[in-house]
């Protein structure tokens, strides 16, 4: 009687056992692999954080104020440049949008014009000349890499020391057993995965169990392209997708008006960092609670009972700019084809749905997956959790 009774189970628990060790062996190969990408991205931060500059430069009707000449002026020869005593400087693509906007030119004409043949570059420039002459702006803060400008900055702009940032976070990621699954560092953002080497099972009544390994996504940028950002992280075992949640920290870089010499702004340079570090700390350390691990499973159970229309969701998704129709497409060939491997199965839910974005986003640039995830995980903010 008792062996009939324990063999059915048994027989259960063994094989999600034997599952979950192919889905860790998995998993730990991506950790592995991408550990290279890990330290070229710890390596470049630390080696832009070498040659960065920051600047304060005079425009608009501060500069005219007793000057025949301008302090900030702006050429093209190869690509538009800022000119400043310190030196001439490239404007990155970041930059140049960031300016425009000061100014009240259209971003996307000025980018254009700027990545256009030399006529357009001497446009661009002709165009920041007379406006930079006439605005009422008094001040920026220019961010630059070697000769490179990355950034036009509010002179209120919070300066932070990212390397430190970021060393806090995995730090304290490894103080709760976690590991660097993944990072990547474009010009002008950085970002950074961790996550528990246990998975944790999820039984789900219409989408089979999931196999889930939790974790903390640290994300920001030192030239102006968003905040300090802190999510929740959660990697499918069985097909690799990532997600985020909300965020738990948005630190917008704004504070007081910077002195007009770098120097002297050093100290609170220095306290600012301090205060950040400590707060990704102690988010880290939040994200990786028992609590938190309980509320992402609680999600995900919950997401899995939400019917959907597949056909009527992609079709909002694009409508509002989250997808682009191509993009909508692809996902809904894999949402039909219903692949495990994609982690795409069982019943129409709002979680399926998620997966079959995040399963779009593995092939995808660094960054445009970044975004794929955020998008997944905003998904789930339909879920109620008590």
């Amino acid at each position: 009687m008792e062996t009939t009774l324990t063999m059915p189970a048994a027989a259960p628990v063994q094989k999600q056992q034997g599952l979950n060790q192919v889905v860790i062996n998995k998993v730990r190969r991506m950790v592995e692999g991408r550990q290279q990408d890990v330290m070229g991205t710890i390596t470049r931060l630390l080696a832009e954080g070498k040659i960065a500059q920051d600047y304060i430069a005079p425009i608009g009707v501060n500069r005219r104020n007793g000057e025949q000449r301008p302090v900030v002026s702006f050429k093209a020869a190869g690509r538009v440049q800022l000119s400043m005593p310190e030196g001439d400087f490239s404007l990155h693509a970041n930059a140049i949008g960031q300016v425009s906007e000061k100014m009240g030119i259209p971003a996307k004409y000025l980018r254009e014009l700027s990545a256009g043949a030399a006529w357009q570059k001497q446009l661009c420039a002709t165009i920041l000349n007379e406006h930079s002459g006439w605005t009422e702006r008094t001040r920026v803060l220019v961010r630059t890499v070697g000769t490179e400008v990355r950034g036009i900055l509010s002179d209120s702009y919070r300066r932070l020391n990212s390397v430190e940032i970021l060393t806090a976070f995995i730090r304290e990621a490894a103080n709760q057993g976690a590991v660097v699954s993944d990072a990547y560092m474009n010009d002008t953002k950085v970002w950074c995965e961790t996550i528990l080497p246990t998975p944790i099972e999820i039984p789900t009544r219409k989408n089979g169990t999931v196999v889930i390994f939790a974790g903390a996504r640290f994300s920001t940028s030192d030239y102006g392209n968003g905040s300090v950002d802190m999510r929740s992280f959660l990697l499918n075992g069985a097909c690799l997708n990532g997600m985020v949640r909300e965020s738990v920290m948005r630190q917008v870089h704004l504070g007081a008006k910077l002195p007009d010499s770098m120097a002297l702004s050093q100290k609170t340079y220095e306290l600012d960092t301090q205060t950040t570090v400590s707060a990704v700390s102690d988010l880290t350390k939040g994200l990786y609670s028992r609590d938190t691990l309980m509320q992402k499973a609680v999600e995900i159970q919950g997401a899995a009972e939400v019917d959907v229309d597949f056909d009527k969701e992609l079709r909002q998704l694009v409508q509002r700019g989250a997808l682009l129709k191509n993009e909508g497409r692809e996902v809904e060939k894999l949402l039909m084809n219903n692949n495990p491997d994609d982690g795409v199965t069982g019943g129409a839910t709002l979680w399926k749905l998620t997966q079959g974005i995040t399963a779009f986003a593995r092939a995808q640039q660094p960054e445009r997956c970044r975004e794929l995830h955020e998008i997944s995980g905003q998904l789930l903010n339909r879920v109620k959790v008590n």
